[in-house]
């Protein structure tokens, strides 16, 4: 699926790097010997995976706005990558991004980068560029339509229009001319590193640190969820970004789903209290229910607002990729990395460590 040597002093441009995916994914290619460069306006959070590894001090870092087409020009041009990861994004989860910046991050953003790599793709060859939107890209229920089930993921499925219609306009879909244009759709991604406020594991972390009971948001409503460990998402990323290199890179130009195996999706409630346990923090309280769920039940009092549960057999038919860590071994590893953390250990190497096992 993946080819190791491929990656060997390729050039790597990677908007978002100072995010939780956008760390796991330049670590992973400095292990696999690339030069990334990152293109970001601030760390998103504190604490910080970025800084947590020490990645301030290793790579380049390139600042600016995702949506200010000059600096991405400029950024592009003195980068000159031959690969484009783009996961600058923003979610609209719990209301914490209000509805109008998620969605123009989200769209703009996203027709800033491709106007960019349009420019610039004329004086320098970018092969390609693998642009992450998210799985509530899809309309609820609907694994097919495109559309969103509130506002904020609606602005994903805007990207992921933008891309199409970039590619039809300018990247010639379907050859080897000019740079190949893909996105991906992950499912609910999970994994070391994420502190973002109002996300599930995140709360079970905060909880765990501050020596109380998780509680489960009324945010988070029943149903079952496509969750993926950040590895098995980035796995089907690199290997995409290779499919799209000449000759033939233009036969993937296109959305891709990257989501677990049928049967492995789980409820939110599984999910925080398979992180909760490891962690040993204090049973889960479910918040809108004001009582304990146990066995991983979804009772929230709200209306089963299940999202979409991605089909990945294109994935695994044309690329070669496959989940490597189920459900409960991806929550095992996140928390395993929390811990490590919470101990003070050295989270580079910790991350690393979990890259390495995740190669075996």
């Amino acid at each position: 699926m993946m080819d190791d040597a491929f990656w060997q002093g390729k050039r790597v441009f990677v908007t978002g790097h100072t995010g939780f995916v956008g760390t796991w994914l330049s670590l992973w290619l400095h292990r696999l010997g690339a030069a990334v460069i990152g293109y970001s306006d601030d760390l998103p959070t504190v604490p910080s995976m970025y800084r947590l590894c020490g990645l301030e001090h290793t790579m380049t870092w390139l600042r600016g706005d995702i949506r200010d087409v000059d600096k991405l020009t400029a950024a592009l041009r003195a980068a000159k990558p031959d690969i484009v990861f783009h996961l600058a994004g923003q979610s609209e989860r719990s209301g914490i991004q209000p509805t109008v910046e998620a969605i123009s991050v989200n769209v703009v953003g996203t027709a800033s980068l491709l106007e960019a790599v349009r420019v610039v793709s004329r004086e320098h060859p970018i092969r390609a560029v693998v642009a992450s939107t998210a799985a509530d890209c899809y309309a609820p229920r609907e694994p097919v339509s495109l559309c969103g089930g509130e506002p904020g993921s609606a602005g994903k499925a805007g990207a992921e229009l933008v891309v199409s219609a970039f590619r039809r306009a300018y990247f010639a879909a379907g050859t080897d001319e000019g740079p190949a244009v893909a996105t991906v759709r992950a499912g609910h991604l999970i994994g070391g590193g994420d502190f973002g406020a109002g996300r599930l594991v995140p709360d079970c972390v905060r909880a765990a640190a501050e020596s109380h009971a998780a509680q489960l948001p009324a945010a988070w409503p029943g149903g079952f969820r496509p969750w993926l460990h950040v590895l098995d998402a980035l796995a089907g990323c690199l290997a995409l970004a290779q499919r799209l290199f000449p000759p033939g890179g233009g036969d993937f130009a296109e959305a891709w789903n990257f989501g677990p195996r049928a049967g492995d999706a789980r409820t939110a409630a599984w999910l925080a209290e398979a992180v909760c346990a490891r962690l040993g923090c204090q049973p889960l309280v479910l918040a809108a229910a004001g009582a304990h769920q146990s066995g991983g039940a979804a009772a929230t009092g709200q209306p089963d607002a299940q999202p979409a549960l991605l089909d990945p057999t294109k994935a695994v038919l044309r690329l070669g990729w496959h989940q490597r860590w189920d459900a409960a071994q991806s929550a095992q590893h996140a928390a395993d990395w929390y811990a490590a953390w919470m101990k003070g250990a050295p989270m580079r190497d910790v991350t690393v460590s979990q890259i390495a096992e995740f190669e075996k």
